[in-house]
């Protein structure tokens, strides 16, 4: 998995309105689908999104709870329940941070 500064998740989320952290999800979750196979893989994050449109957002709730258990299968913790509450009711740039940190720290 490829170390990103913690840092620059987040700046690069809040320059880029958001756009960033579509792009984080899509190749975070590519690369743990890619490195981490006890689990199921995660659905497309483009298709996440596309079905939490139709599903006013549940769907991408959902998905990103997978997300987070995926992290922890990979990274070895048990973080999933704490990192997804944080993203929930905080922001979902909080989430990623923890996330990216976690998977930074996992090798």
């Amino acid at each position: 998995m490829i170390k990103r500064s913690v840092i620059n998740v987040i700046l690069f989320s809040i320059l880029s309105c958001g756009i960033y952290s579509i792009y984080w999800f899509y190749v975070t979750a590519e690369e743990l689908n890619g490195e981490e196979r006890t689990q199921e893989p995660l659905t497309n994050y483009i298709v996440a999104i596309l079905l939490g449109m139709l599903t006013c957002g549940i769907y991408t709730i959902y998905w990103e709870y997978k997300f987070f258990k995926k992290v922890d299968a990979y990274t070895g913790r048990d973080n999933c329940l704490i990192n997804f509450l944080l993203s929930i009711f905080l922001t979902p740039l909080v989430g990623m941070a923890l996330a990216q940190d976690n998977i930074n720290n996992a090798e």
